[in-house]
């Protein structure tokens, strides 16, 4: 699941952010570094992430920023690994 949602996240955020993926521009690039990401960016990212894979960002978002593709597919990785844990 994580290849397929990494895939999909990385469409995405192309599409949105009107740009691509490349040598410079990697899965682990902070994205508010390199000018792709603002605030109001993150937030649509961040509603489509908890829309597609059903994870609850609610306060965690707050203290828990994730700035790459990366760092933000081993969020849902944990969050949905998590909620598996406590059923």
């Amino acid at each position: 699941m994580t290849t397929a949602m990494k895939q999909e996240l990385k469409k995405h955020m192309e599409e949105q952010f009107m740009f691509e993926f490349d040598s410079d521009i990697t899965e682990d690039t902070d994205l508010f570094k390199a000018g792709i990401l603002d605030s109001f960016g993150y937030l649509s990212l961040m509603k489509h992430v908890e829309e597609e894979y059903g994870v609850p960002l609610g306060e965690e978002i707050l203290g828990n920023v994730m700035v790459s593709l990366s760092g933000i597919v081993g969020f849902v990785d944990t969050a949905r690994a998590r909620a598996a844990g406590s059923r």
